[in-house]
């Protein structure tokens, strides 16, 4: 298995198309669905508000999007990364 990731700028005022739309790409692009989503502070209080409806949510630690843990991470602001897990063999297949 490979690691992959995928860094993505969404900007500060991001709306959950954008956010749905990176999510999206990366599954098109891998074949797979990410096993976690890391998240620039500011990344993660905007998604609270967009799809929890509860900015504090960002404080809780247990954020998901379709089943995908979301986490805080040292990233520029504005940035998402998707990361998982490729079987190396298949990277070409596609």
């Amino acid at each position: 298995m490979e690691h992959v990731r995928r860094e993505v700028y969404l900007g500060p005022a991001f709306d959950a198309t954008a956010f749905e739309d990176a999510f999206a790409n990366f599954r098109q692009l891998y074949h797979i669905k990410p096993e976690r989503v890391l998240c620039a502070p500011d990344v993660l209080t905007r998604y609270c508000a967009l799809f929890e409806r509860r900015v504090e949510n960002a404080h809780r630690g247990s954020i998901r999007f379709d089943g995908i843990p979301l986490v805080a991470a040292i990233l520029a602001p504005g940035t998402v990364a998707f990361e998982g897990q490729v079987d190396e063999e298949r990277m070409g297949d596609w």
